[in-house]
């Protein structure tokens, strides 16, 4: 695999990993939704639930920021070192 096949690969992880956050947002946005609806429906055990699934949404969401950053921190870096940011002629 030459370095413009990596450079297109990382690409592809980044545009991966940004869908996953993404997701990952939609998830921490139901589980609130669900989370307030036990509150209203009093139902003590769906609300705990939910409450705890946000938290561990969340959780993952800063772990898929901070990778996405450390990611793209890389990828920029071996674009540049390969001089892969240069325009083709």
């Amino acid at each position: 695999m030459n370095n413009r096949e990596k450079l297109e690969k990382m690409d592809r992880a980044l545009r991966l990993l940004d869908d996953l956050k993404h997701s990952q947002v939609a998830l921490i946005e139901k589980a609130s939704q669900l989370q307030l609806d036990a509150m209203e429906f009093n139902f003590s055990n769906m609300e705990k639930n939910m409450g705890d699934l946000y938290t561990r949404y969340n959780e993952s969401l800063d772990i898929l920021n901070e990778e996405l950053e450390r990611f793209e921190i890389r990828r920029n870096k071996f674009e540049q070192e390969h001089g892969l940011d240069k325009e083709e002629e």
